[in-house]
């Protein structure tokens, strides 16, 4: 464990969730190489006007398609009913989550992610399910200066 990035980090929230599509724009990362992801964000809001059937309020960075080497697909996007064509969609389905909220500014979201899954996740004897995790950004989260508050949200096996 990197002891320079652990952080203080509230204990979750243990909630349920009902299933949901989010529509965007992907890209392949690895817990080492996250530089891409402010720049899919950027992608993505220029085309936020093009999804179909948004739910409006909420972004969405889904975590998928993981691997035991740290790779994994980020995509940027909304909540949406259907699909859109040029775009990419998953569909999360109804979970159990531990629910974690970070607050500050954006850049100090890998070291709340690392203290999430290398400290807390083990300490309080919670193990992740094998499905996506998200990041939520409400109107708690001001996308202009990157700071505020989100939520990761984890499945756990209840």
């Amino acid at each position: 464990m990197k002891k320079e990035m652990i952080v203080p980090v509230s204990p979750p929230q243990k909630r349920e969730r009902a299933a949901f599509r989010v529509v965007g724009l992907g890209t392949d990362c690895s817990f080492a190489k996250t530089g891409a992801i402010p720049a899919l964000w950027q992608s993505f809001f220029a085309r936020e006007s093009d999804v179909i059937g948004v739910v409006p309020g909420t972004a969405y960075g889904v975590c998928c398609m993981g691997d035991e080497a740290g790779n994994f697909r980020y995509i940027a996007g909304v909540e949406a009913s259907a699909s859109t064509s040029g775009m990419e969609q998953i569909d999360l389905p109804s979970h159990h989550y531990a629910v974690f909220t970070h607050s500050g500014h954006i850049s100090d979201l890998p070291k709340t992610v690392y203290t999430i899954w290398n400290k807390v996740m083990p300490d309080l004897g919670l193990q992740a399910a094998q499905a996506p995790d998200f990041e939520r950004y409400d109107h708690r989260f001001n996308g202009q200066t990157g700071r505020g508050e989100m939520e990761i949200w984890i499945p756990i096996v209840s």
